[in-house]
């Protein structure tokens, strides 16, 4: 039996599309002892992705050319030789760029089962690690309180569409989101709990946020780092915030031509504060965020939005999407079905 797989063809200097990756035919992977056999049933796309593509980050190892693509997704075990791993299960682990997968407990963070209530593909976002990325930022680093004065940028992207409706859901009274164009926009309002949204297209960011915010930000989850980072520094209100998650305005620039910082010193006059993080540290608290995130999904409180393609051959557009800006909410691809006979 053979599967297909995409394999890293060369590294991109700027959006990755499909000359970078090679689809390949490959066995489907025996079951070994120790581990157990997974059928793919939908992969995610992340930006940090671009990194990996360019052996960029530390917490990675390097990635060869010829290199299945790594990746995060759902899966059902098909066979395993893991109690933690039981037949029929199904998980969200680390299963690279195929339909089908050979894991065990050893990746950080180890498969976790995933809720059998709730949609299979919500184990990609709001029950998962995007949906547990947007609430230890919001709640952990962000500290959020109902008087908080809330922006987030990205806010139509994997992490940022769950933001609005988690800091609500622990307090928060409104929530200011930024996106690009104007059907972003009105999803971010309609689809995403966001009060009101600016469109850094077509709107004046430096009037928007002088009208949203007078007396400046108290939280702000940031998502796309550069100028507009530096912009909310100026901005920010006495013992204010920054949540660190992402910087994807800067993944495609030089290092020579990234943004150089000129409000820093605002977070001393401020006693403000402002943190990076990385979700895979916080492994011990899943559980937790798991049991949160799917009760307020079944509660109506968190709706997940989607951008889903179908068929494993369409994985290089998803990921080139999240630099296009062409996705809303969190991009993912459907792999494969459940096997009803497991």
């Amino acid at each position: 039996m053979m599967q297909k797989q995409w394999r890293l063809a060369a590294r991109p200097d700027g959006i990755p599309d499909r000359s970078h990756f090679s689809l390949t035919d490959a066995p489907i992977p025996a079951l070994q002892p120790g581990k157990a056999v997974a059928k793919t049933l939908y992969l995610g796309v992340a930006p940090v992705m671009l990194r990996y593509m360019r052996n960029e980050t530390e917490f990675e190892s390097p990635l060869a050319l010829g290199t299945v693509m790594p990746g995060r997704g759902v899966a059902q075990i098909i066979e395993s030789n893991l109690d933690s791993l039981p037949m029929g299960a199904i998980v969200q682990a680390r299963l690279g760029w195929q339909e089908y997968a050979l894991i065990d407990g050893s990746d950080r963070p180890a498969p976790f089962l995933l809720p059998t209530d709730l949609p299979i593909s919500h184990g990609i976002g709001a029950v998962s690690l995007s949906g547990i990325t947007a609430l230890v930022g919001v709640r952990d680093i962000g500290g959020v309180a109902a008087t908080d004065r809330i922006l987030v940028s990205g806010a139509a992207g994997g992490v940022g569409s769950h933001v609005a409706e988690i800091a609500k859901a622990l307090g928060a009274n409104e929530v200011v989101g930024i996106a690009g164009g104007p059907e972003k926009c009105a999803r971010l309002r309609h689809d995403m709990a966001y009060d009101h949204v600016i469109d850094y297209k077509n709107e004046d960011v430096n009037l928007a946020l002088n009208t949203l915010f007078p007396e400046g930000i108290d939280l702000y989850f940031d998502n796309v780092g550069g100028a507009l980072l530096d912009n909310v520094l100026a901005r920010l209100r006495r013992r204010a915030r920054i949540v660190i998650c992402g910087s994807i305005s800067e993944y495609l620039t030089e290092a020579e031509d990234k943004h150089h910082f000129i409000n820093l010193q605002n977070l001393g006059r401020q006693d403000a504060k402002m943190e990076g993080f990385f979700v895979f540290d916080y492994e011990d608290i899943y559980p937790q965020c798991l049991h949160q995130l799917a009760t307020w999904v079944r509660e109506g409180a968190l709706n997940p939005v989607e951008d889903i393609s179908r068929g494993i051959e369409t994985l290089p557009d998803a990921l080139a999407d999240l630099y296009l800006g062409n996705n809303v909410g969190v991009r993912m691809v459907e792999v494969g079905q459940p096997d009803l006979t497991v």
